[in-house]
Order: C-alpha cells, then sequence, then structure tokens
C-alpha cells in the first residue's frame, strides 16, 4: 500500500502541458491527466504552448504534430534550444500509422488511441529519462 501512494505522490508532482489545436481534445485530455494525478493545462498553438511551458515549469509536454500557427517539430525544436525549457519531456500525439521519420527531436509518440495507464507510464519514463539526463 505505501508504494501505491508514493507512485502517486510522484505522479502528482509532474506538470504536463497538453499543445493541440483542437479545443475538446486538449481539453479532454488535460482533464483525463488531471483525473490521472498530473497537474495539468493546454494550449491550442505553439507559440502560446511555448509561452505556457514557460511559466508552468512543465515536465512533460504532449504536442500535436499539426498546429495552425508553428508546427508541432519548431515547437519542439524551439523547447529543445532553449535552457529554460530544453529538459522538459516531449511526447508527439499522432494516430496509430503517422509517426514521423527518425529526424525529430521528441522523447516518445503516443498512437491514440491508447489506454490511459500507458499514456502516464510514457510520460513518467520520458520524464525520468530527461530528468536523469539534466540532473533535475
Amino acid at each position: 500500500m505505501e508504494k501505491q501512494s508514493e507512485e502517486r505522490t510522484e505522479i502528482a508532482a509532474l506538470r504536463v502541458l497538453v499543445i493541440d489545436d483542437n479545443l475538446p481534445y486538449a481539453s479532454g485530455l488535460a482533464e483525463l491527466l488531471t483525473l490521472g494525478g498530473f497537474e495539468t493545462a493546454y494550449a491550442l498553438t505553439g507559440e502560446k504552448g511555448i509561452e505556457t511551458a514557460y511559466r508552468m515549469a512543465a515536465d512533460a509536454v504532449i504536442l500535436d504534430m499539426n498546429l495552425p500557427d508553428i508546427n508541432g517539430f519548431e515547437v519542439c525544436r524551439r523547447l529543445r534550444r532553449d535552457p529554460r525549457t530544453a529538459h522538459i519531456a516531449v511526447l508527439f500525439h499522432t494516430t496509430k500509422g503517422s509517426v514521423p521519420g527518425p529526424r525529430h527531436e521528441a522523447d516518445g509518440f503516443l498512437g491514440f488511441p491508447i489506454p490511459m495507464d500507458q499514456v502516464h507510464a510514457m510520460i513518467r519514463g520520458c520524464v525520468e529519462v530527461r530528468r536523469l539526463r539534466y540532473g533535475r
């Protein structure tokens, strides 16, 4: 029982930002992550997402590849180049079968539909790898 409470505390500490231009999807995914114990926010454009990532000190970003202002690859690149956000785990989300090629800077890919427990595990795993890399 103690192990579950420790795991819950670890999850609760993680801040996840959803960047997607589809309002029902972005808000819905953020709500599901909140119900799973994460602190969440969402943004509907790449520029607003980058700004929100700074402001909320995000641990992870779930990022749509197709945004109305700048594409997800560019958002990821900007997050990676800025020392304030280089430590953030970035997971692209996409529909099954449309994973981008090898020249990307994301930590992982979520092919929806996917069970939420797998989403939680991917977030935690990618954040842990980034923390080990950046000593946070």
